[in-house]
C-alpha cells in the first residue's frame, strides 16, 4: 500500500516536510522511533544544490529510514562565509530539499538555536557529517551521548560550491578585463573633461 500523505507522500509536500520549532522536532523524532523507523539527521549551508549535494543526501538516507536535514539560515551563512552568500535565499534551499528524494524532513536551524538544539532535539540512530566537519575530537565524544552513531560520509563533489562560485569570480575578471581595457581609458577621459 502507497502512503500518499504526509512527509513520507511521493509529492514535496513542503509546508508538511518543514517543521518550524525544536519541540515539534523532537516529538515527530520520538514518534518515528516509537513506530520502529530509524531516524538519520545531517545538516549544512546547501547553498546552489548540486550533484554533490544529492549524492550525499543518498548517502545520508541509506543510514536511516528517515532523514532529517537542519539548513542554515541565511544569517548563519552570512556570519560564517561573508555577505555575498547564500547566494539562494534560505526559504528557497529549504523548498528544494524537500524536493530531494532522499529528505523527509527539513528545519531552519537559526542562529538563536541552542547549541546542538537540532542535534539533541532530533536525537538521531545516525547523525551524519562529512569528513570535512568541524567537530573536535572532544566534541565528537560528547556527541556520542546524543545520538546512536555517528557516520562520516566522504564528499560527493571534487568541488564546493564555494570554489564553484570563486571560480565563477575568476571567469568574470577573465572575460570582462579585455573589454574593460578597451572601454576604460575612454570612460576615464569623458570623466576627466566633465570636471
Amino acid at each position: 500500500m502507497a502512503i500518499t500523505s504526509g512527509i513520507f507522500a511521493p509529492e514535496a509536500r513542503f509546508e508538511e516536510r518543514l517543521i518550524g520549532s525544536l519541540d515539534e522536532l523532537a516529538a515527530l523524532s520520538q514518534h518515528l522511533k516509537g513506530i520502529g523507523l530509524r531516524v538519520a539527521l545531517t545538516s549544512g549551508s546547501f547553498d546552489l544544490i548540486h550533484l554533490g549535494h544529492v549524492k550525499y543526501l543518498a548517502k545520508a538516507k541509506a543510514f536511516g529510514d528517515v532523514l532529517f536535514v537542519g539548513v542554515d539560515s541565511d544569517a548563519k551563512i552570512k556570519r560564517r562565509k561573508g555577505d555575498d552568500r547564500p547566494m539562494v535565499p534560505e526559504r528557497e534551499r529549504l523548498e528544494m530539499l524537500a524536493h530531494q528524494r532522499p529528505v523527509d524532513v527539513v528545519y531552519l536551524k537559526e542562529d538563536a538555536d541552542p547549541k546542538w538544539g537540532l542535534i539533541k532535539a532530533v536525537s538521531p540512530d545516525f547523525l551524519v557529517l562529512t569528513e570535512d566537519h568541524s567537530y573536535t575530537d572532544e566534541e565528537l565524544t560528547a556527541l556520542e551521548k546524543i545520538v546512536g552513531e555517528i557516520q562520516v560520509v566522504e564528499r560527493q563533489a571534487t568541488i564546493t560550491t564555494s570554489e564553484r562560485i570563486r571560480q565563477l569570480y575568476m571567469h568574470l575578471g577573465d572575460r570582462l578585463g579585455p573589454k574593460l581595457a578597451e572601454v576604460l581609458p575612454g570612460l576615464i577621459d569623458d570623466i576627466i573633461r566633465r570636471e
